[in-house]
């Protein structure tokens, strides 16, 4: 991996104490401006634009699938004033990677990229859809264009930190962005309480529960109605012991996006608070919309995948959403998904060509390596299952127990 420039400081979490918090979320401020600008001139596609912009940002806030809607008729009507027009068409890009249609993202992205070489942000948008897609050399190659053209921008650095990420090394992501945050505007609230968001997610990660939340607190002064800090708040929470607080959290952010995903996580939570009854009827609505959405870019077929091996003990269903999903993207995540679903079907070898697959990039997730030591140990393949075993308790010594527990109560084969 090529990305490697040298951090001249570790980051550090700003002391804005000081600095008051705004009435109007940051995200909604950039929606209303970039309204004033169409009414101000209508015939215009620079406001159309404007606006797509700013629901693209609070979409990925957010995760709400409406706004990406409505930033798509922004593009629309942006190029419908102005046919071809460049802007416009790397937007369109932006609106299919918050889709998830990562394939219909790349496509258009090497187009728009072709076009204007030089634009960084063509290479950003061609590294988004390789990662989504599971093509982390080619968003390698991509990121390390970003860096070389302009090696002191915010955006450079931000892709890198993703990539450091699935590639293992959370440490260096959060110095990456905090390598962004010192290249941001200061009065780019929402962008700034994005980077803090991101860094207090890997440094929980990393099982640092009290600086995290110390970082979130940050993101939080800059833009308290944040969706991504919420979440992170709850994973605190659940960290701390707190799981009904976790829970309450996650409701919340139900609530306020009423998507497959967050319902999942909602009723996980209430699993872990001990609200049985109440977590069986949100896991029942969770499996009635995601199954609704099951052939859609922009799904919940992981969780969905995880659901019918741990809640539903249906591992056949489990491997035909899994598989289903894995035709469409080979990222980490999905794969690691199929082998543990292949592994619920007794296929210990196939399990262990994806799992070995997914683990290839160096990613370090808890739940792989103690699936990775189940299916190695399934093989007879002592010197793996020590090794994957060796990793898992680099999380913790229970890392492993939960979801094995889980798996106990309902009788899924250990």
């Amino acid at each position: 991996m090529r990305i490697s420039l040298t951090i001249v400081s570790s980051f550090v979490v700003l002391n804005l104490l000081g600095q008051s918090t705004v009435a109007v979320s940051p995200a909604d401020q950039r929606i209303a401006d970039a309204r004033k600008v169409i009414a101000a001139s209508p015939r215009s596609f620079e406001g159309y634009n404007q606006l797509a912009t700013a629901l693209c940002r609070k979409a990925r806030d957010t995760s709400d699938l409406s706004l990406y809607d409505q930033a798509n008729a922004a593009v629309d009507r942006a190029l419908e004033l102005s046919p071809g027009q460049y802007e416009a068409s790397r937007l369109r890009v932006s609106v299919l990677l918050g889709r998830h249609d990562f394939a219909q993202a790349l496509k258009l992205a090497h187009a728009v990229n072709k076009r204007t070489p030089d634009d960084i942000a063509g290479w950003a948008l061609l590294a988004d859809a390789n990662i989504g897609l599971g093509n982390y050399e080619e968003a390698v190659q991509d990121a390390q264009w970003v860096l070389d053209l302009r090696s002191g921008n915010a955006l450079g650095f931000e892709k890198a930190a993703r990539l450091r990420e699935v590639y293992g090394d959370n440490e260096g992501a959060i110095e990456f962005y905090g390598e962004a945050l010192r290249r941001t505007a200061q009065s780019d609230l929402d962008q700034r309480a994005w980077l803090f968001t991101q860094q207090a997610r890997l440094t929980l990660a990393n099982g640092h529960a009290k600086t995290a939340s110390e970082i979130l607190a940050t993101a939080v002064q800059l833009f308290p109605a944040s969706q991504q800090a919420a979440f992170i708040k709850a994973d605190i929470a659940a960290a701390n012991g707190n799981y009904a607080e976790s829970a309450t959290l996650f409701e919340k952010c139900y609530r306020n996006v009423s998507s497959a995903n967050n319902l999942y996580l909602w009723a996980k939570a209430l699993d872990k608070a001990g609200q049985k009854d109440d977590a069986s009827k949100q896991y029942a609505a969770f499996e009635i919309q995601a199954r609704a959405e099951i052939s859609q870019t922009y799904n919940a077929n992981i969780e969905l995948t995880e659901y019918y091996v741990n809640r539903k003990n249906d591992p056949a269903e489990a491997l035909h959403i899994a598989t289903m999903e894995s035709s469409k993207r080979q990222d980490s995540p999905t794969l690691a998904a199929l082998a543990w679903a292949l592994y619920q079907n007794n296929k210990f070898a196939e399990a262990k060509t994806q799992m070995d697959k997914a683990l290839a990039v160096g990613v370090r997730e808890a739940s792989y390596f103690c699936h990775a030591a189940r299916i190695s140990a399934k093989l007879n393949n002592a010197a793996d299952t020590a090794k994957f075993e060796k990793e898992a308790a680099t999380f913790g010594a229970n890392a492993c127990s939960a979801e094995s527990q889980m798996q106990a109560s309902i009788g899924v084969a250990k």
